[in-house]
């Protein structure tokens, strides 16, 4: 049996989920309640809304995200619609997509300055997954020339539109021409549209193995700990690829970077969390544990808000590795956390971190918290 495999045995004893349900999904519901119960930012409320609806879709419950998006608050709607249309695409339900991409147009009509540019960036991306490569290049196109920031992004756009259709060379040949530009957003987004292509299904195995290598070329003109985030998802590419040499490489180097980063930066310890799980898809459990020991040992110089959704992070790392002790303590004390923070609206964030990394990694929940979720989500009043 394969290590995940352990894992994810483990993970069930600390709660059973509800026959036939998605593993992750009662903790989702939890932090989408906390998030529609945030009442005196709208902002917060939306974005925290938006995040959940599409951590639905990141575990196959794509069904429980569409009953939800439309609770989503303010112009992140839009996103979610867009975003959801490309899940639907990637799994297939195109007819579906395309509704949902309606939708997203249609909403982004209400909207006005840069939000409704950055849900027109995702509807360009969801065409692009459906093959529509034309739409897609047109409107990513425009986008750029409004604004700058969107340059980048259009050329990723533009190359996922080849690739989804399986033409390898299109999508390289756009991506190529930004080989030579240093420009921080050009670099990231030449970085994520490699990956991006190296994710298409329909491309041989070399195709992909070859968009992943210039995927890791590109990284090396990445500055600061964002060099490490991109190496970190490279890599879980890379091992899934059935390259473990080129995953080992790649995470040696974001170690590299990480270490030295002071533990008040609170990126330091969702890094830390990453490349552990990274070590131990590749079977380094001693490295990786000791990454998370180190990580969790940092917590508490970050500062209050942040600490709840970090706990949870690192809790969701020891999962990984199976050592239900270490999670099980990890999310109580993430939940002890948030009880801790004075005002409503801090408190209801900071559950809705800890809810959505339980989520994400499969952990079930138990009659104990449940009931500590409970009173925190019945406690939220005055003051926000």
């Amino acid at each position: 049996m394969s290590g995940r495999a352990d894992a994810w045995s483990r993970v069930q004893h600390l709660g059973q989920p509800p026959a036939g349900q998605t593993p992750g999904l009662e903790a989702l519901d939890y932090a989408f309640r906390f998030a529609s119960a945030i009442q005196a930012d709208p902002g917060d409320k939306g974005e925290a809304q938006a995040a959940v609806v599409l951590d639905y879709a990141s575990i196959g419950a794509i069904d429980a995200a569409l009953k939800r998006v439309d609770e989503v608050e303010g112009w992140r709607r839009g996103v979610a619609y867009a975003e959801l249309a490309g899940s639907l695409a990637r799994t297939g339900r195109k007819e579906q997509a395309r509704e949902l991409l309606t939708r997203a147009g249609d909403f982004s009509k209400s909207i006005t300055g840069w939000q409704e540019q950055r849900i027109t960036a995702h509807i360009a991306e969801a065409l692009a997954l459906l093959g529509d490569v034309d739409s897609a290049q047109q409107i990513a196109a425009e986008l750029a020339a409004n604004d700058r920031q969107y340059a980048g992004r259009s050329v990723a756009t533009f190359a996922l539109g080849h690739a989804s259709r399986g033409d390898f060379e299109g999508a390289m040949a756009v991506l190529g021409k930004l080989e030579r530009e240093g420009d921080f957003d050009l670099t990231w987004w030449r970085t994520a549209g490699y990956l991006a292509v190296a994710r298409q299904a329909r491309l041989t195995r070399q195709q992909r193995q070859e968009a992943l290598a210039a995927a890791r070329r590109s990284a090396d003109g990445i500055d600061g700990w964002k060099k490490a985030e991109a190496l970190e998802s490279i890599a879980s590419e890379l091992q899934s690829a059935g390259q473990p040499d080129e995953a080992r490489e790649a995470l040696k180097v974001a170690d590299a970077i990480v270490t030295p980063l002071p533990g008040t930066l609170p990126v330091k310890a969702a890094l830390l969390s990453n490349l552990a799980r990274g070590w131990a898809r590749l079977g380094e459990t001693p490295h990786a544990r000791e990454l998370l020991d180190r990580a969790t040992t940092e917590v508490p110089k970050t500062q209050a808000i942040e600490q709840p959704g970090l706990y949870a992070d690192l809790a969701s790392g020891y999962l990984k590795l199976g050592a239900e002790g270490e999670a099980r303590r990890g999310y109580q004390r993430a939940i002890t956390s948030a009880e801790s923070l004075v005002n409503a609206r801090p408190r209801a964030l900071a559950a809705v971190a800890t809810c959505r990394f339980m989520g994400r990694h499969g952990a079930a929940l138990d009659p104990a918290t449940r009931s500590r979720l409970d009173t925190l989500l019945s406690g939220l009043k005055e003051p926000w």
